[in-house]
């Protein structure tokens, strides 16, 4: 910028009146500096701001309005400031321009304020005030070198000064530092008295260190200090201020609203946006999904905002709208997003679109007991096309195949949502038998699912449901019959109806008396019977109970008598019973016993090999 064109632009401008040239300490209601590139913060007396908003012309605007003010290449700054702060900062790209700005105070009398701005490592290249006219006279004076401007006003207040600066060539910071003093005649003269150091600038009000940063790191994609991240919802994180995708934001399961959401702020070293057509955005999809992006940070949901394969742009600061294709669906897709920036990828997502129900499979778990609906008698997991794991589906679309319950099973129901950790439950409703312990029978269930979204059914795995009585005989065996000592051992009860078959899993068998163990590998168990116990352990949790026990140092041959005296009570033939198990050590160390039946064996047939030889040689004779 050319000294005449500074000359034309520089006016004056009136400050607080500060009385014998030391800053008056009074509230200032100035704002805190904004971040880069957002809206100018209001200014006040005694406060000096920075204009965090950038030019779009390419060069730096210095106006008498504070919100006109634009800086170039600003690319960060401190945003706490306050009167007679002495530690703001700034950044800036080499070949930028900043513009600062403060407010004239009223006036006092005959001491009117000056303000004096003086800059190391650069030059001031623009100035402004908002005085449009009238009958007071302006006056300010610059160094020679640019580096020093003084200004001041006669009996004028509450207006604007606004200054550039820009650095000088190889600098690697700048000062920017605002004194303020009073004077009784505003004259050029005493202005420039102030400029050449014949008289006191006054009090330090305000300063800012200006870094100068490399232009190679300026306005070149920072992974460090952007944000590539999944969000939930059209609103969620609009700005992109995270850089972790938000839970299941990548996994989509609506089959009516099938949309991903992925924010994007790409930001170089310094934390500046890319925003702004600073380069090139190239968004793809792979497997044809639909890809949209909106600038502006909303969502997309037409079918017209979305294209095939590949989206472009020269914005670096928005949202990424994926969809699945027509032909998948209500079917399971999956896609990966690839977001580059002038050519190089900065960043891929995986987004994966859970299709509807295409298979469902039922694990039995207990055997139901005899007139009554029991939960948790099997599990239901559920998965689409892909064969993902599909959770907390509606339990009212899972029914049973009516065709296949029978006399002794009358009905099945889902009566929990399957979630991250659990599978769906299910009931099973059984008919009464003919007493507590006697009656019941099986049914081979099959449940059906109906999809919202197509209407279509799937059907389960056909699965044996079983009803039967409660507990009328049980029996008793270890898990193994030779145990080390100190390790685990597991006894298993196995209980059974009047009728023979595995009792259900839901009679509490020891309700009035526990179960106990004697004789058995130890006092230790670990897990001690109680009176809540049923006939639910083990794989498939049918008839059966198991407890574990920490084996004893003790070695020898044992029999453990179990007893289960409610369950002895109610059937006079059956009584305890014993389990037999043995403690042996796993050492492999010799006895002397055994050395000497060695020896002994050894003799024996070295006195066979010498009598074989004996009588080779009589024989050769």
């Amino acid at each position: 910028m050319s000294n005449k064109t500074i000359f034309k632009r520089i006016s004056l401008v009136a400050i607080t009146a500060l009385g014998a040239g030391i800053l008056s300490v009074v509230p200032a209601s100035a704002d805190d500096n904004a971040a880069v590139g957002e809206n100018n913060a209001s200014s006040a007396a005694g406060i000096l701001n920075v204009a965090t908003k950038a030019t779009v012309t390419g060069d730096a605007i210095v106006s008498s309005t504070v919100s006109a003010n634009r800086s170039r290449g600003l690319l960060a700054n401190s945003t706490t400031i306050g009167l007679g702060s002495l530690t703001n900062t700034a950044t800036m790209r080499a070949d930028g321009e900043i513009v600062f700005y403060t407010t004239s105070a009223a006036t006092a009398g005959t001491a009117d304020p000056i303000n004096t701005f003086v800059v190391e490592g650069g030059t001031i290249t623009d100035a402004a005030t908002s005085i449009t006219g009238g009958i007071l006279a302006t006056t300010a004076s610059y160094s020679a070198d640019k580096k020093t401007l003084s200004v001041g006003l006669d009996d004028e207040g509450s207006k604007t000064i606004s200054i550039a600066v820009t650095p000088s060539t190889g600098s690697t910071s700048v000062t920017v530092s605002m004194y303020q003093t009073t004077g009784a005649s505003m004259t050029v003269a005493t202005l420039t008295s102030i400029v050449d150091g014949v008289t006191s600038k006054g009090t330090l009000a305000q300063r800012y260190l200006v870094t100068v940063a490399a232009t190679s790191a300026s306005g070149v994609f920072s992974a460090a200090d952007s944000y590539i991240a999944g969000a939930t919802s059209t609103t969620a994180d609009n700005g992109g201020t995270t850089n972790v995708d938000a839970t299941d934001s990548l996994t989509v399961t609506s089959q009516t609203a099938p949309y991903a959401y992925i924010n994007i702020n790409l930001r170089d070293a310094y934390d500046v946006s890319l925003d702004g057509g600073k380069g090139a955005l190239i968004i793809t999809g792979t497997n044809g999904a639909g890809i949209a992006y909106k600038a502006d940070g909303t969502a997309a949901s037409s079918a017209s905002d979305f294209n095939l394969t590949q989206v472009s742009n020269t914005s670096a600061a928005g949202k990424i709208t994926v969809t699945k294709p027509a032909a998948a669906a209500n079917k399971a897709f999956s896609t990966t997003i690839s977001i580059s920036w002038n050519g190089v990828v900065v960043g891929t997502k995986t987004v994966t679109f859970l299709g509807e129900v295409a298979s469902m499979v039922v694990t039995p778990r207990r055997v139901g007991s005899l007139g009554a609906t029991k939960t948790d008698a099997f599990r239901v997991t559920y998965a689409d096309s892909a064969g993902n794991a599909l959770i907390g589906l509606g339990t009212a679309t899972t029914t049973v195949v009516s065709s296949t319950t029978n006399q002794f099973v009358t009905g099945a129901a889902i009566g929990t949502q399957g979630t991250s950790t659990d599978a769906a439950k299910g009931s099973i409703t059984c008919a009464a038998g003919s007493s507590a312990y006697l009656g019941g029978g099986s049914a081979q269930l099959q449940l059906q699912y109906v999809n919202t979204a197509s209407g279509t059914t799937v059907k389960s795995n056909v699965f044996t449901a079983s009803c039967q009585g409660d507990a009328y005989s049980y029996t008793a065996a270890w898990d193994k019959p030779v145990y080390t000592p100190g390790s685990i051992a597991t006894l298993t009860l196995t209980f059974k109806d009047r009728d023979g078959d595995l009792a259900n899993g839901y009679d509490t068998f020891a309700a009035s008396n526990l179960v106990t163990i004697t004789g058995g590998p130890s006092a230790t168990a670990v897990a001690i019977p109680a009176t809540t116990d049923k006939a639910d352990s083990g794989s498939g949790l049918v008839g059966i109970k198991t407890y574990q026990f920490t084996v004893g140092t003790t070695e020898g041959d044992f029999a453990a008598v179990v007893s289960v005296p409610d369950v002895n009570s109610r059937n006079s033939s059956q009584t305890n019973q014993t389990a037999l198990f043995s403690v042996k050590s796993a050492s492999t160390a010799v006895s002397n016993a055994d050395v000497l039946k060695s020896i002994v064996a050894l003799i024996a047939s070295i006195n066979k090999q010498i009598q074989a030889l004996q009588a080779l040689i009589l024989k050769k004779k």
